[in-house]
């Protein structure tokens, strides 16, 4: 830590936290999109990109390091398709990537949930 992340103001923590936040939240988001079949990166950022998502929309310079990393990990697989002339990199969740998502979900509704309670139990719901 720096001397200047000590002068940094309650927006700049806000910022931090919620970078951090959605770091793990779009891991997550990716993975159960891809789950149950396969996906590239222009169709996840489509399915994020609905109003639904608007917390979890993603840029092109985030959707594609991002899935390079999962496949790099072991989490997802990818293969080139030449489908109707277009190349494409398709994705699909490995076995291990099934196990580590199930963890995953677990531990992000443990956390939820606990967090929310916090947050009732402070009224700021």
């Amino acid at each position: 830590m720096t001397d200047d992340d000590d002068k940094a103001g309650p927006e700049t923590e806000y910022e931090r936290w919620s970078l951090e936040i959605r770091r793990g939240a779009l891991s997550l988001a990716i993975l159960a999109i891809i789950l149950d079949g396969e996906s590239y990166g222009y169709d996840i950022m489509k399915k994020l990109g609905q109003e639904q998502y608007d917390a979890l929309q993603l840029e092109p310079s985030t959707t594609y390091p991002l899935l390079r990393r999962l496949e790099k990990r072991g989490i997802l697989e990818g293969r080139w398709s030449d489908t109707s002339g277009k190349r494409r990199r398709l994705y699909y969740v490995t076995r291990e990537g099934r196990r580590i998502l199930g963890r995953m979900a677990k531990s992000w509704r443990n956390l939820n949930s606990q967090l929310m309670l916090l947050i009732e139990e402070a009224g700021l719901k």
